[in-house]
């Protein structure tokens, strides 16, 4: 397994992600306008800050549920 990364988190917590969680989350804010994705990776952050273990499927969820609010917040599901 490679070695997890740190996003988003803050000093006292930092998130570690491996390179599949990684990758989940780039390929989302890839989605995302530039000046977008770092309030994307907060999101993201605050939605795992309790969680525990990270695993895939909890990293998933975050993630749909960060772009779901999202989305409802612009309308665009409905």
């Amino acid at each position: 397994m490679s070695k997890p990364v740190t996003i988003a988190g803050n000093a006292a917590s930092p998130l570690r992600l491996n390179d599949s969680q990684l990758a989940l989350v780039r390929r989302a804010a890839a989605l995302l306008s530039p000046n977008l994705r770092g309030k994307f990776l907060q999101s993201i952050a605050r939605e795992l800050a309790d969680v525990d273990p990270i695993d895939d499927e909890a990293v998933q969820r975050a993630v749909e549920a960060i772009m779901d609010a999202a989305a409802r917040r612009l309308d665009i599901r409905r």
